[in-house]
């Protein structure tokens, strides 16, 4: 099973490819996640995470890069995208 972590900063296992703006450690790929493919084949990996990632992209820049992580997942893949919770930030 092929896993990919985007934007994991400090945050990476092992097990997954993670990829950062900059590396924090040789387990983590330095690459501009702005308005570029990412580096990967198509179908390349069964699920796609990214957490507290997409918030800070440009507006411009969001649907070329949710564009390429539905491009690396395996058909029946899992891509799971963590934002913060608008709604709760507004009640407190």
């Amino acid at each position: 099973m092929r896993l990919l972590n985007l934007g994991c900063g400090a945050h990476y296992h092992r097990d997954w490819v993670n990829v950062d703006f900059r590396s924090t450690s040789p387990e983590v790929i330095p690459y501009n996640l702005l308005g570029r493919s990412l580096p990967f084949c198509s179908n390349a990996f069964d699920a796609v995470y990214h957490s507290h990632l997409l918030e800070h992209f440009p507006k411009r820049y969001a649907p070329v890069f949710l564009q390429e992580c539905y491009r690396v997942i395996k058909p029946g893949g899992v891509i799971r995208i963590v934002v913060p919770d608008l709604e709760r930030i507004a009640q407190i």
